[in-house]
């Protein structure tokens, strides 16, 4: 197979609620926020693209099935190296490593807008707690704030798309629009069952076109459909 092309899908990913994306590190004192993801150069938030490619990859396996799992471990990412999700994200396993990734994510940094906002507000802290199946009432002890990047905060989203000779563009295309939509209605980061992580992609162009204004209504109709159309051919 031969690299032919390079299709790029750029957007505006905009917060409708908090997000709270965090370092990984140790747990901080006891009342101390968990905190955010940010540059070490510029000290702002960002999205790193591991994030956004993994929750991408996550909600697609779930929408249409992995076909196999790694035998040691059976919460691993498909593991077959020839379906479509596979074709677009990779294998799970560089035993069955068959073709090269299609997407490469980006990491997603401010922008200049939310950029200057940065310069004006921290970021929120939100408490949360664990509710005490007895009495109803917040279990003592079970306070663990977070930090959150506030709501209406705007970043720059990319995804780099590697065409093959074989490939389908338009294929290449509806497979990624449909992973955006499935993350508009979940959530990215901590605690998107609570409120946190719930976004929107604006401004969407692939390969220099714009979406169309009725893509989240397609993506919802082809939803059954699109688990046959081939990347490849």
């Amino acid at each position: 197979m031969k690299l032919k092309d390079y299709a790029s899908l750029i957007a505006t990913l905009k917060l409708k609620s908090g997000l709270h994306i965090g370092t990984g590190g140790e747990r901080p004192q006891r009342g101390e926020p968990l905190p955010v993801m940010e540059s070490p150069r510029t000290k702002q938030p960002y999205i790193p693209g591991s994030s956004l490619k993994g929750k991408m990859r996550c909600l697609l396996e779930l929408t249409y099935e992995r076909k196999e799992t790694d035998p040691r471990d059976q919460g691993s990412p498909c593991w077959c190296g020839k379906c479509q999700i596979c074709l677009l994200f990779g294998s799970g396993s560089s035993v069955k490593t068959y073709e090269p990734t299609r997407l490469i994510f980006r990491d997603c940094y401010l922008t200049k807008q939310s950029e200057e906002i940065f310069e004006k507000i921290a970021l929120e802290e939100k408490p949360g707690v664990r509710i005490d199946r007895v009495t109803g009432k917040a279990a003592g002890g079970a306070l663990f704030p977070m930090e959150r990047i506030p709501e209406g905060v705007e970043f720059h989203f990319e995804i780099s798309t590697r065409v093959f000779d074989s490939d389908n563009k338009e294929a290449l295309r509806r497979w990624i629009a449909a992973g955006l939509y499935l993350m508009e209605q979940d959530a990215i980061g901590g605690s998107g069952t609570r409120g946190s992580g719930h976004i929107e992609f604006n401004n969407i162009l692939f390969d220099g076109k714009e979406f169309s204004k009725d893509w989240r209504e397609n993506c919802k109709k082809e939803k059954e459909s699109l688990a046959n159309v081939q990347l490849k051919g």
